[in-house]
């Protein structure tokens, strides 16, 4: 992996002013792969997928696969503010540490869970078992990888997901949509079940993770934070009205805001935009994801989610894929005629490295 750690001392003020609201520039990270690289997506690149089979591959010691860790990173260069990360993959992963059953699918890069539960008193009751042989291998896999690479790579929490994204993932949608209709006492239980089990988990991951042997925290939006920080999420809202949301999850995304030091929330597409407000009364919510989704309008379609964000006090994080959607950057920061609270993490090939040099270059990063 090509980064030196002391690259950290002036990255990690960077984002400590960021979080504070006092950078005076947006945060810029550009993470570039190796042009003979394939894939397509980012996020869905080769080296990514050789990383979660490492990290999938039960018979490979731990320590093995944070020496392939290390060789899959040799083809990605950063710049500006970007850092190397990592964490356990993929989104829905404490589905798998509660006893879901779960298949690797190396083409596409990402790991499928099964439904588990035929009811929701059944997840009422769930708990996490520390003999999961999942949840042990991530366990083994963070301290394995914080110790090898000693202070050169940001360590995360996993992709945990969200409370009723596993809830869901658990049960099933469309089952688990007609409980919400239909058995509102059972739904919350089951909600706040597995709230508390994200709680159990997010503390055994504190637990191996050592703050003296990492640069800071992060998580898969790849940020940097002296104190431990988690972006929450609620992927099931696209398919329920704001009334379900505020009753079943609004005062959970309370009680996780206050739990965890620094939280950003993940609004995922047109069908979650209508409970953005309700997020944005949570005081302790330090800032807000923007994605827009694949199929819907561009990053420059939607000027009232940024001003709702900003308004707010929030920061506010975008994606950006290429250097074909720098532009919106520009678009943002016009729009609310500040650089501050913004950070856009940004992804492309190396022979896109000139235009997003310039970029970097007329932002002061």
């Amino acid at each position: 992996m090509n980064f030196d750690k002391s690259r950290y001392i002036h990255i990690s003020d960077v984002f400590e002013k960021w979080w504070d609201g006092r950078l005076g520039r947006p945060v810029i990270q550009v993470t570039l792969e190796k042009s003979s690289g394939e894939g397509g997506d980012f996020f869905a690149s080769n080296y990514r997928k050789v990383i979660l089979e490492a990290m999938y591959d039960m018979d490979k010691p731990v320590s093995e696969a944070a020496k392939i860790i290390d060789q899959a990173y040799d083809c990605v260069e950063y710049y500006g503010d970007a850092i190397p990360v990592f964490y356990m993959r993929p989104t829905g992963i404490l589905g798998g540490f509660l006893g879901q059953e779960y298949s690797l699918d190396k083409q596409q890069g990402t790991v499928w869970f099964k439904k588990k539960c035929e009811d929701l008193d059944s997840i009422i009751r769930i708990s996490l078992n520390e003999q999961n042989p999942l949840l042990n291998r991530a366990l083994d896999l963070t301290k394995a990888v914080q110790e090898y690479f000693d202070g050169r790579m940001a360590i995360g929490f996993p992709d945990f997901g969200g409370v009723m994204d596993i809830v869901s993932s658990l049960r099933d949608a469309n089952p688990f949509l007609m409980e919400c209709a239909l058995e509102p006492e059972d739904v919350e239980e089951a909600c706040l079940n597995i709230h508390e089990q994200f709680k159990k988990a997010y503390g055994m991951f504190m637990d191996v993770i050592d703050e003296d042997h990492i640069p800071g925290y992060t998580c898969w939006a790849t940020m940097l934070s002296q104190k431990p920080y988690f972006v929450l999420q609620n992927d099931f809202s696209a398919m329920i009205s704001t009334d379900m949301y505020d009753e079943y999850y609004l005062p959970i995304l309370k009680e996780e805001c206050k739990f965890i030091p620094r939280t950003i929330y993940h609004l995922d597409g047109p069908g979650a935009v209508r409970h953005l407000d309700s997020i944005l009364t949570v005081p302790e919510l330090d800032g807000v994801q923007w994605i827009n989704g694949a199929g819907a309008p561009g990053l420059n379609q939607w000027p009232d989610i940024y001003k709702k964000i900003h308004n707010a006090g929030k920061l506010c994080q975008v994606f950006i894929n290429g250097s074909e959607e720098l532009h919106y950057i520009d678009y943002i920061v016009d729009l609310l005629g500040t650089t501050e609270g913004l950070c856009f993490i940004c992804t492309g090939k190396d022979f896109e490295k000139d235009a997003f040099d310039k970029y970097l270059q007329k932002y002061d990063v």
